[in-house]
């Protein structure tokens, strides 16, 4: 076993990207689990993989866990499946990168465990800030107060500049599994109170503000930015890898806008891959 993994939701709209990503890590020094609502969908999933290669499919079921209807009510598959995975595999592993389906690996790297752990010991939040009126403040809300005891709500409040900071998208979403129990406790994530998920929830936005708040992240504002890193061109991406944070992933657009600079820059995922087709 490896001692970093990744950690990917998986729905069968989107199998053609699990196997693309299969294919790429499953020699890589890094362990890969896709997280399967039931087990229809991880059979259906494993019809398509070499049978030499079976063996290396890791993956986890949500129906093990919960009953999926709860989730289908609030629609929050995504959210639950990574902090499900989180809360199984954070004491076998010292780091785990939570993300969607929709990527590709751009660089030969073998060292994922280095660039995790990276990316905790940099400490570093970096987001941009919403528009007074924007409709995702309505999504760092939630995602800072559903989960959360009423105690934290003013302090998230503030620290979020009125739930106008948005962080999502920014950097590649890693868990410090030294803390991640922790984490999930402060949340109190179990089977039994699936009801407070909703769509808004963004789990590395949530995890984002409690490394904030209790082990010295240090937030970063991206100047000019009204959103985050999600929509951004390459131009600012480049300047915030260059001198606010060592970044590892890039949206597709910006991507295809200087394919070099991301390749020879150590950045590892294009994500948002169905978003612009180039």
């Amino acid at each position: 076993m490896n001692k970093c993994a990744f950690v990917i939701p998986l729905h069968p709209k989107h199998f053609n990207y699990g196997y693309s990503i299969f294919n790429y890590l499953y020699d890589k020094n890094v362990d890969l689990y896709f997280i399967f609502t039931n087990n229809i969908d991880k059979d259906n999933f494993l019809l398509k993989i070499n049978n030499d290669k079976l063996a290396k499919v890791n993956f986890l079921i949500l129906t093990d866990f919960t009953d999926s209807r709860i989730i289908e009510q609030n629609n929050s598959f995504v959210p639950i499946k990574k902090l499900f995975a989180l809360s199984r595999l954070h004491e076998k592993y010292d780091y785990i990168s939570c993300i969607d389906s929709e990527i590709k690996f751009i660089s030969d790297t073998n060292d994922y465990y280095n660039i995790m752990k990276n990316i905790v010991n940099a400490k570093i939040i970096c987001g941009g800030k919403l528009d007074i009126n924007a409709g995702e403040i309505n999504i760092v809300r939630d995602s800072l107060t559903r989960l959360v005891d009423i105690q934290y709500h003013n302090t998230l409040k503030s620290l979020s500049h009125d739930y106008r900071i948005y962080t999502w998208w920014c950097n590649l979403p890693v868990y410090d599994c030294k803390i991640s129990k922790e984490f999930l406790k402060w949340i109190n994530f179990n089977s039994n109170n699936l009801s407070r998920f909703n769509w808004n929830i963004f789990d590395d936005m949530l995890y984002n503000f409690f490394c904030i708040l209790f082990y010295n992240y240090q937030f970063k504002l991206i100047d000019n930015c009204f959103h985050s890193l999600e929509f951004s061109n390459s131009d600012m991406i480049e300047y915030v890898d260059k001198n606010l944070c060592k970044l590892y992933w890039v949206n597709n657009n910006a991507y295809n806008q200087n394919k070099i600079y991301y390749e020879q820059n150590n950045f590892q995922i294009v994500f948002h891959l169905d978003r612009w087709r180039i």
